[in-house]
């Protein structure tokens, strides 16, 4: 072989060999990062399912007030879906009588546009009459509406010929007139539905016993206000003022000296006195044994009554005019003693 040529074969070789030595070196590097790649990715899986597994769970506990608001809206809720349904419901009615109201406007419409026709119609007729036949035509006409009223009047009579009127029952009493009671009196307290027996005879027996004393007290002085005990369920608070005449007094008048004006109320110890008016009606009651002491016809049962118990007072006067007694009623505001004093006036009965 000729030296060049074996020169050149040598080149070609160190070439060749020195290529696929580079061409191996690319790919050695190549898988190295590949490798370093899915490396990490498997680091990274690794580490996300260890912080994954590690990490607090958060569990949705509901407490109490949450259940409560719970609660609270679905009650809101249920509302809202009934509100819903009864305004669809509004609607629909409003709907319905808006189609009844144009359908009613429709047939008003209809029945005028047929009541003018008629009315032009016979107006036609009418005018091709004459005199005397207009005049007939007429009467006619107008015995024809009478007949109309009084069948619609006698079918009105016999509609309430069938209904029967409600009775109405008034209660009369005897002497409507009333008059000034003289004689023997027995008085009650009407109040909060109560009946309560005033012992007047006790307490104008200790009335008379405190004024007495009570003058005898006063020593100079112009006016006494004073209680007494209690005297069936009340106490007397009574007062007594002097008046001295003056010297112009005497001159006009020739009245000298002075006089003593008195006045008491009744003072109740307690808001529940008495008896329930059922229990008072009823035989055996404190109210029925004070009036067994009383002769019918000669008692003045004088009832001081408030205005919480008008209605038991009209119950009350009929019984007492059933049992033959006279009453005299006495009514009193809200707040008002029982009381009196020379300058007062005596019941009046009925």
């Amino acid at each position: 072989m000729p030296p060049n040529r074996q020169a050149s074969n040598i080149v070609m070789g160190t070439r060749r060999r020195d290529h696929l030595d580079v061409s191996d070196a690319g790919q050695d590097s190549f898988l190295d990062i590949v490798a370093n790649i899915v490396g990490i990715l498997i680091i990274l899986v690794i580490v996300v399912a260890v912080r994954a597994k590690n990490a607090p769970v958060a569990l949705s506990i509901r407490g109490p007030d949450q259940q409560q608001s719970d609660r609270e809206l679905e009650q809101d809720l249920a509302t809202e879906r009934s509100l819903h349904r009864a305004v669809l419901e509004t609607a629909v009615k409003i709907d319905q009588v808006q189609q009844a109201k144009q359908l009613r406007r429709l047939q008003r419409s209809k029945l005028s546009l047929l009541t003018a026709a008629a009315q032009k119609m016979i107006d036609q007729r009418r005018g091709r009459l004459d005199t005397k036949a207009q005049a007939d035509f007429d009467r006619r006409r107008q015995l024809a509406e009478t007949r109309s009223q009084l069948s619609e009047l006698q079918n009105q009579h016999a509609l309430a010929s069938r209904v029967r009127p409600e009775a109405v029952r008034v209660e009369s009493f005897p002497t409507p007139l009333s008059k000034t009671v003289h004689g023997h009196e027995l008085h009650l307290q009407l109040r909060g539905g109560r009946i309560t027996v005033i012992p007047w005879e006790e307490i104008e027996r200790e009335l008379k016993t405190a004024l007495t004393g009570g003058l005898n007290r006063m020593r100079g002085q112009s006016e006494l206000t004073a209680k007494t005990r209690p005297i069936g369920g009340f106490r007397i608070r009574y007062t007594i003022e002097r008046h001295d005449v003056s010297m112009r007094t005497y001159e006009k008048t020739g009245i000298g000296g002075s006089y003593v004006a008195w006045k008491f109320s009744l003072l109740p110890v307690s808001s529940q006195m008495g008896e329930p008016f059922q229990v008072a009606l009823a035989p055996q009651s404190e109210f029925r044994e004070a009036l067994a002491r009383c002769r019918p016809g000669r008692t003045t049962v004088t009832v001081w009554v408030y205005p919480d118990s008008f209605e038991q007072y009209r119950r009350l006067k009929k019984e007492l005019y059933t049992a033959g007694y006279t009453v005299a009623g006495r009514p009193l505001p809200d707040g008002e003693l029982i009381g009196g004093s020379p300058r007062g006036t005596r019941s009046a009965a009925q």
